[in-house]
């Protein structure tokens, strides 16, 4: 009897697996079984488009969004003229800025068709209620046309640092115009107390001379200076002063005004904490926590300044 249940447990840990693996992801420019049954039970549903079908949507006349969700240097290569780019990885929790209309016509495609599956069934989960899924640019027998994405001037909205106001370490007035001519701004966040923040300044003030003449200019942010009474504290502030100047890291720090404390410093949870910001203020790319190596910010740099090191 024993040898009989050990026997049929066995058969169901079995079948259990099998359940698991076909879970894994289809290949690309295929749908898997679970992303095909999560399309067909939500209450809205994506849709799927044949290239014709999509075709003629867009030359409908009616408002229609189309998306690409490949990489920015896949877009570069090759798009659909018109088509915003939305990598699908950067698809997350949150309605995505580019698309602000959760009741607008979506149509989605990639390379193959994986990723636009995957896309377009996030952007459901997010309460857009008319995606549609047209497949891969493989097979998309009309025109492309080439060069980077650059976000329509209606969707940019403000940007993560447009329109601030603060002051350096020495009091003086600085505002967004200190992002004109970067394509790339770097802004650190760092503390006097930040042990990891200050073993990186030196190799950061190295860094910003450098990549200087190539568009990419590094700012910090000390966020611990202010006294009880919302006041800047000058024991702090000099030692911020301090700690800049013997580190080498000689660019420009931001005392944390009002509108940095609201825009930036309300959502660092640790530092260092770094972003990246446009010449107009707007985030690009993730925050990244912690400190990195001399060459891990290197290829940061590199592959921010290949996507975004033109200024306007």
């Amino acid at each position: 009897m024993k040898k009989w249940l050990a026997a049929l447990l066995a058969l169901v840990l079995l079948a259990g697996l099998a359940a698991c693996s076909s879970e894994t992801a289809a290949p690309d420019g295929e749908t898997s079984a679970s992303d095909a049954a999560d399309g067909q039970a939500g209450a809205a549903a994506w849709k799927t488009l044949t290239a014709e079908e999509a075709k003629a949507r867009m030359d409908s006349g009616d408002p229609v969004t189309v998306v690409d969700v490949r990489t920015d240097s896949e877009y570069e290569e090759g798009h659909i003229e018109g088509a915003l780019l939305l990598p699908n990885e950067d698809i997350g929790t949150t309605m995505p800025a580019l698309l602000p209309d959760q009741d607008a016509e979506i149509l989605v495609y990639c390379r193959t068709g994986r990723r636009s599956a995957e896309a377009a069934r996030k952007l459901t989960e997010l309460g857009y209620t008319d995606v549609a899924d047209f497949g891969g640019i493989v097979d998309w027998p009309y025109e492309t046309v080439t060069g980077a994405f650059e976000v329509p001037e209606e969707l940019r909205g403000p940007g993560l640092l447009e329109g601030f106001t603060a002051e350096d370490l020495d009091g003086n007035p600085v505002d967004d115009s200190i992002f004109e001519g970067y394509g790339v701004t770097m802004v650190n966040v760092w503390a006097t107390f930040c042990g990891p923040c200050i073993e990186e300044m030196p190799y950061l003030g190295t860094l910003a001379e450098e990549y200087a003449s190539q568009g990419l200019q590094i700012v910090g942010i000390v966020s611990d200076v202010l006294a009880r009474d919302g006041s800047y504290d000058e024991e702090l502030t000099q030692l911020a002063r301090d700690i800049a100047a013997e580190t080498g890291a000689d660019y420009l720090h931001l005392m944390p005004s009002a509108d940095l404390q609201t825009r930036v410093l309300g959502s660092v949870q640790a530092v260092p904490t770094t972003f990246f910001v446009d010449e107009h203020g707007a985030q690009i790319g993730e925050a990244i926590l912690g400190a990195q190596t001399e060459d891990a910010w290197r290829q940061v740099f590199d592959e921010l300044l290949a996507d975004y090191g033109d200024a306007q």
